[in-house]
């Protein structure tokens, strides 16, 4: 547990926040917007022109969290095997894990949630966490 009380994570664990709320911005702005809004619209905040209303504070703190709890997972992962492969599968894992509870928790009890929505963010989950493997392993050799 020494590693989680390090200047040398809290390090990692910034600039990871950092990356991991880019790469997300980018796929929920760029990538996916198009059929989030048409298959999960209905759930949303709308302003007048049918755009959704975002809560900044709150998305940036469910980003970080997500990503913090990345970090650590890897980091600790990496304090017993310090491979590049250890840490892209520990974060494989551990991305697709919390991005299943949260999407199939959703398809479990809303309402008109779509299978294929909750499928799309696993995949993404997983993709998330293989980078975040990538940067951590990376990171944690800089710092």
């Amino acid at each position: 547990m020494d590693f989680l009380f390090t200047l040398k994570f809290l390090k990692i664990a910034a600039a990871s926040i950092v990356i991991f709320i880019l790469l997300d911005f980018l796929w929920l702005a760029v990538v996916a917007s198009k059929f989030y809004s048409s298959s999960l619209g209905f759930l949303a905040n709308l302003d007048s022109k049918g755009k959704v209303i975002f809560n900044i504070p709150v998305g940036v703190f469910v980003q970080a969290t997500l990503s913090l709890g990345l970090s650590f997972v890897i980091g600790m992962a990496l304090q017993l095997d310090n491979r590049l492969v250890v840490s892209m599968c520990t974060g494989a894992f551990v991305g697709f894990v919390i991005y299943v509870v949260y999407d199939f928790t959703n398809l479990s009890f809303v309402k008109g949630w779509p299978l294929w929505i909750s499928l799309i963010d696993a995949a993404w989950g997983t993709v998330q966490g293989i980078l975040a493997g990538i940067y951590v392993y990376y990171f944690n050799k800089l710092f």
